[in-house]
């Protein structure tokens, strides 16, 4: 039975987590933004594969928000980037202490192996350029790795950008 609670447990907490982080200026009429620009890259930067997915991605979003894009004058900058994270897993080693009905057991293996896990997180930022002040951030929670197949990275990204923009403008 207690088996049972922690397993419902868990996936009650993991339905919890929220899959993006927001952060606005609560002081900003958004309702006066019409049209967009993408913030320009420095020359010597092509778009990315991902880039353009992204962008491709939020041109779908802001045009269902009714929010036109230009290519410049645009009453909002948008700016993208993948935010680059790293953990480390370690596997191999393991210590296990066990009891079961007044036995205890003790178990240990080594070597320690680590391996770094590289992954990236999406965040988008519109920027009034009027002030040049970011007014609107809001990051993936989700990973995107370079595991993932082409097709899976481009309906990543959708889903991510799509989550990203469902509360945008803000209330």
């Amino acid at each position: 039975m207690t088996k049972q609670i922690i397993i419902l447990l868990f996936i009650f907490l993991s339905a919890c987590t929220k899959e993006v982080i927001t952060d606005f200026n609560s002081a900003v009429d958004y309702s006066s933004y019409k049209t967009y620009e993408f913030a320009k890259f420095a020359t010597t930067q092509a778009t990315t594969l991902d880039g353009k997915r992204i962008e491709d991605a939020i041109r779908t979003e802001l045009y269902t928000k009714g929010i036109t894009n230009v290519t410049e004058k645009g009453d909002l900058l948008v700016r993208h980037f993948i935010e680059e994270h790293s953990d480390f897993q370690t596997y191999g080693t393991s210590l296990g202490l066990g009891y079961h009905h007044r036995n205890v057991g003790i178990a240990y293996s080594t070597p320690t192996p680590i391996r770094e896990y590289r992954y990236g997180k999406i965040v988008i930022e519109l920027i009034d350029p009027k002030t040049n002040l970011v007014i609107w951030r809001s990051a993936s929670q989700r990973r995107l790795t370079d595991a993932m197949t082409p097709s899976s990275r481009k309906i990543f990204i959708e889903s991510q950008i799509n989550e990203i923009f469902k509360e945008f403008p803000p209330n």
